[in-house]
């Protein structure tokens, strides 16, 4: 590999006079040579292992883009990393377009502009150690001047820090694809569900930023109506020159499928695509504009419309649709599952609630399943069985008890089996 050993060729005039001066001193000995050495070596395989693994990148491509000075790497379409920069200023500005590299040197030459003379690579290079070049006279380099880096000074070229070019210097290959833009308005969304929107400067004064141009980059991502109209206003006003976080995705699993609907957290609250919730329960709901409203038989919950999708809050999908729901935040996943009843392993239903924090079922389905005479009276939620009062909720007119309560006044053992979502009674009657 030829990194470290450019590395070594730096540095080793350092070495040697380290080594001369124990000399000198009379402290030279084999095991401190030895000690150095080490050292070297160990830096050796940390540097040949980091940019190994940055050599693995599948299908790179690179986009820079001007207002926000930054070089973003992809593999596929995948964003594998971000690198700050420096481009050219407004009266050298870099070309816009869809360019490859087609050239890349180590230890490039320079000639300044205007002169007849070359400035071989070393620190009066303002080249840097790395030269990518994607277009005649025009490549993404390093600098020796990283104070600047992060601003619009160059003659047109790309500079990184001198670390960051050589990183990238063996991971693309002639042909890479290479697009440079001018994106006043960046939208991301990170790997842990991270939405930020950014406003850059016009560093060239080629365009303004509207309300409206906002909300369409927003919407290509899925994520119009998610950030508020004063945030946005405030980011436009500011062109702060960085990303601002408006949102958090999470992923959905409704019965061990992965949906392609995510929810999302907006000021501290869950919200779910209702639409995607009920396709993945085969459920037919209605929603009522008008009252905000949406139903599920004789079930409602309110709705609330963000951009083009109606998302209810997370508090609310048991009492639409009923089912468990847990939140993984290791996972970054919302994990709804639909439960089932089964009475000496007959399914009766998966009309399930849950009452104070536990299960309940309904109560006079259970009795007719295991053969209880009960009676109810509506009026007042009194179910009776035996002459003795059992305890119910009433939900959408409907009486429920408790599963922790079955055993006590039906006679009948209870299990919750967790990994296939349901409710097991067993009634040694029947």
């Amino acid at each position: 590999m030829v990194l470290p050993f450019v590395i070594l060729k730096e540095h080793s005039s350092y070495i040697l006079i380290v080594v001369r001066k124990l000399y000198k001193e009379g402290m030279f000995m084999l095991f401190c040579l030895k000690k150095v050495m080490y050292l070297v070596l160990l830096f050796m395989i940390s540097v040949t292992t980091v940019y190994g693994e940055m050599r693995d990148v599948a299908s790179p491509s690179i986009v820079i883009n001007l207002p926000s000075r930054m070089l973003e790497l992809y593999s596929g379409n995948t964003l594998i990393k971000e690198y700050p920069v420096v481009v050219g200023k407004p009266s050298t500005p870099t070309p816009l377009g869809n360019f490859n590299i087609i050239n890349k040197e180590i230890n490039p030459i320079w000639i300044p502009p205007g002169h007849d003379y070359i400035v071989l690579s070393g620190p009066d290079n303002p080249l840097g150690y790395r030269w990518i070049g994607f277009l005649n006279l025009y490549g993404i380099h390093g600098t020796n001047a990283p104070w600047l880096i992060g601003q619009a000074v160059s003659n047109g070229c790309v500079r990184l820090q001198e670390e960051n070019v050589e990183e990238l210097f063996e991971v693309v290959k002639y042909g890479t694809p290479v697009r440079v833009t001018y994106d006043r308005i960046k939208v991301r969304v990170d790997s842990q569900g991270q939405a930020t929107v950014g406003v850059y400067p016009d560093i060239y004064d080629r365009k303004t930023v509207t309300l409206a141009e906002v909300n369409d980059k927003l919407a290509e991502f899925g994520l119009k109506g998610l950030a508020s109209e004063t945030l946005l206003i405030q980011i436009i006003e500011e062109a702060a020159d960085k990303q601002v976080p408006f949102a958090k995705l999470h992923n959905i699993k409704v019965n061990e499928t992965l949906l392609t609907e995510r929810a999302v957290t907006v000021d501290s609250n869950i919200y779910v695509p209702v639409w995607a919730i009920a396709v993945a329960f085969n459920s037919n709901i209605i929603w009522d504009e008008k009252t905000q409203m949406v139903w599920n038989g004789k079930r409602v919950a309110r709705g609330v419309v963000k951009g083009d999708i109606i998302y209810i809050n997370e508090g609310s999908i048991a009492k639409l649709f009923g089912g468990q729901q847990v939140f993984k935040h290791i996972e970054n996943l919302l994990e709804i599952n639909t439960l089932s009843v089964t009475v000496n392993s007959k399914p009766i239903g998966k009309d399930i609630e849950v009452i104070a924090g536990v299960l309940a079922v309904p109560a006079l389905v259970l009795s007719d399943y295991l053969g209880k005479k009960v009676t109810y009276d509506a009026v007042n939620n009194v179910l009776v069985m035996q002459g003795k009062k059992v305890p119910v909720t009433l939900i959408d007119n409907q009486p429920y008890i408790q599963i922790t309560k079955i055993n006590e006044y039906f006679e009948a053992d209870v299990f919750w089996d967790e990994q296939k979502h349901s409710i097991e009674i067993t009634y040694p009657g029947q």
